[in-house]
């Protein structure tokens, strides 16, 4: 009985210097490398929590070391927190880069399509004006082969009626003699 207040008074030291190590090692436990490989926005959650963290005497004889532990911790945190942004930057770099990349990809694709498009319908224009030029041309020739030959008919027509003409006066001047 006479020790129960001594052995109470070591387990509630022991108790508190267990729990002043503990939030220590939490405190360097944010310096591990399983936090630093997080995105920026939960690396700026640690930096706001353990900066927003008060050491004070409730550490007692590790105030010191907490001070120091904060101190160091914030220092890798920041440092992983800017190396961190700069890798989010090249990254989000490098997929706007790749974006435009398919973008520019997809347009000189539409613009090939649009172009070959563009030259099948200029020859199929081209084939059909030179079809229609054709039949314009073989039409012309028809009708002037037709008027030709409707010419032809007419003088064929005119010389025999002129013939029959010369013929029936003939026999006329015969019969007069």
């Amino acid at each position: 009985e006479i020790l129960a207040p001594r052995d109470a008074w070591e387990q509630a030291e022991k108790d508190r210097v267990a729990k002043c190590l503990e939030f220590l090692d939490e405190i360097t436990e944010l310096a591990k490398p399983e936090f630093l490989g997080n995105a920026a926005w939960q690396l700026k959650g640690y930096i706001d929590t353990l900066s927003d963290l008060k050491i004070d005497s409730r550490f007692m004889e590790y105030e010191e070391q907490a001070k120091i532990a904060k101190y160091e911790t914030l220092e890798v945190l920041r440092t992983a927190l800017t190396n961190r942004e700069k890798y989010e930057a090249e990254q989000a770099e490098l997929e706007r880069l790749r974006k435009e990349q398919l973008e520019r990809e997809q347009r000189e694709r539409d613009e090939r399509i649009a172009k070959e498009a563009a030259d099948k319908a200029r020859i199929e224009a081209e084939a059909k004006a030179l079809a229609e030029k054709q039949r314009f041309e073989r039409e012309q020739k028809e009708q002037a082969e037709l008027a030709e030959r409707q010419q032809r008919e007419a003088a064929d027509r005119e010389a025999r009626l002129q013939a029959e003409k010369e013929a029936a006066l003939l026999r006329e001047e015969q019969l007069k003699q």
